[in-house]
């Protein structure tokens, strides 16, 4: 049946949901107002529009990998007994294996994935049928994908607190890629970043713009520092590196042993395997973060 689009607008007013949703209620409902909003709240539709601005902070970051790939993403329920609940904790699980085989390129292309396992609806569509049955708000809220371009390059994953903190840490090396002391750095590296949250690699990958505005910053301390003029360049390259120390991945402090630095640690390894090694990149995803 031809469903106009002021019908499909009337009934998107009064639920919130989404047009084609509506527009295909409309066409179950063979074109009843009434009909097609008493179907939408008996799917759990109406359900989802009620709870849609309840904060859903809880939930669980979860990471899934191969051995090329890794999905890291977030799904977000109110609270935390929901998340402990056996249908939300087997839709997450589902949810990875569906991302780890599909690997979508980001959030918006994965929620729009139809599979058999989701019941042959699209992810968006079975998070809203979940919402209905559980009767709380849930969100597939963030996800990320890291691959490996060639064989000189690995993932190494953290998970902490049970879903609070994801971590992918991606090193290439030269040599002994695949040995246990590569693991064990990986692993250290990966507690690293899920612990200090540095803003990047290295100082090499920080913007200009954020090291620009750092040096402005410290300029202006040295002006009122009461310090001579002629020292005030040296105050700002010292208080530059130090924010370098503290910001990026290589130059903070270890935590597990904070008398050397990572760059140290990494140092250490590459001495063990007779390899250079790099930290290409990291993603870290805290649950409720924004």
């Amino acid at each position: 049946m031809e469903v106009s689009a002021a019908v499909v607008k009337e009934l998107r007013d009064k639920t919130g949901l989404g047009m084609m949703i509506c527009k295909q209620a409309i066409i179950d409902a063979n074109g009843d107002m009434t009909v097609a909003i008493e179907n939408l709240r008996k799917q759990g539709q109406a359900t989802a529009v009620k709870r849609a601005d309840k904060a859903a902070k809880e939930g669980k970051v979860t990471i899934v990998s191969d051995a090329t790939t890794a999905c890291v993403y977030e799904v977000n329920s109110e609270t935390d007994f929901v998340a402990r609940n056996d249908d939300f904790v087997a839709f997450v699980d589902t949810l990875g294996k569906v991302l780890i085989e599909k690997k979508p390129a980001d959030i918006n292309a994965a929620k729009a994935i139809v599979a058999p396992s989701m019941g042959n609806i699209t992810i968006e569509a079975r998070v809203t049928e979940l919402i209905g049955k559980i009767g709380e708000n849930i969100m597939f809220r963030r996800y990320a994908k890291v691959d490996t371009a060639n064989t000189n390059e690995k993932l190494f994953t953290y998970n902490h607190g049970n879903g609070k903190i994801g971590v992918v840490v991606k090193l290439s090396a030269t040599a002994g890629l695949d040995s246990a002391a590569m693991a064990d750095l990986g692993k250290d590296l990966a507690m690293q970043v899920a612990a200090s949250n540095p803003m990047s690699t290295d100082s090499d990958a920080i913007s200009p713009d954020v090291i620009a505005k750092e040096k402005e910053i410290y300029f202006t301390q040295a002006q009122t520092s009461g310090k001579p003029e002629k020292i005030w360049d040296k105050i700002v390259e010292g208080k530059l590196a130090k924010f370098f120390q503290e910001v990026t991945l290589v130059g903070q402090p270890f935590v597990k042993n904070p008398e050397i630095s990572i760059a140290q640690r990494i140092a250490e390894t590459e001495k063990e395997l007779t390899s250079k090694i790099k930290v290409l990149s990291f993603i870290r995803m805290e649950r409720g973060a924004e």
